[in-house]
This record gives C-alpha cells, structure tokens and sequence, in this order.
C-alpha cells in the first residue's frame, strides 16, 4: 500500500517518471531473468505485462494488489477487507507515508553506502 503513495509522491515521481522507471525496472529485471527466484520467475511476466509498477499509482491498481497477494499467500483468504480499509483510513495512511518514508530513504541511503564499502 506504500507503493501506492510512493507512486503518487511529487517530490519522488510524476506520471512520465514513474513510467520510465517501471519500464527501466522490467528491463533490468528481465535482463537478469537467470538470477530471479523461480516463484518470482514465473510471476515477472505478469507483473511486466499488467505493469503492475505503473499501476500501484491508481487506488484501483494497489487494491488488484492486495487480491495477488491472497493469491501466493496461503494464510490469507480474501482481500475485499483489506481494499475497504485502505479506502476507509486512505488519509491516515497517507499521513503516515509522509511520517515513514524520509526516514525510510534516509536509512536505504546509510544501508547502500555500507554495503558499497565491502
């Protein structure tokens, strides 16, 4: 549901950005295909083709989301609650991406300049 603020994020993307980096990310992906998990081998196609990046932008594309994931995980059985309530707390979560999300990015900055001195 982040990827769904995210997406939405000015100050991150705007519609052409956003477009650019999901095809940028398919195309790296899909030029790594040999080193994917199997289980998300066989999901890429379908997460390139339905371009599910772009589509985390829509409210409608973030709640499919939630359907693909009662789909592979085997202790969830429906996603119609967890669509009704990202519609009923939409703007408290938002709320709560702005809080997260810089301390998020500052501590991916922090973790990938690590890892880039081993």
């Amino acid at each position: 549901m982040y990827d769904h603020f995210l997406a939405n994020d000015p100050n991150v993307f705007n519609t052409e950005s956003l477009r650019k980096f999901s095809e940028k990310v398919y195309h790296i992906l899909g030029s790594h295909f040999e080193y994917l998990p199997e289980r998300f081998a066989r999901m890429f196609p379908y997460m390139k083709q339905q371009d599910w990046l772009f589509n985390y932008s829509t409210r409608e594309g973030t709640e499919l989301s939630f359907g693909g994931l009662v789909r592979r995980a085997h202790y969830l059985k429906e996603s119609e609650t967890a669509a009704a309530l990202f519609e009923e707390h939409y703007k408290s979560l938002h709320e709560y991406y702005n809080v997260f999300f810089p301390d998020l990015k500052s501590f991916a900055k922090r973790m990938y300049g690590d890892l880039l001195k081993l």
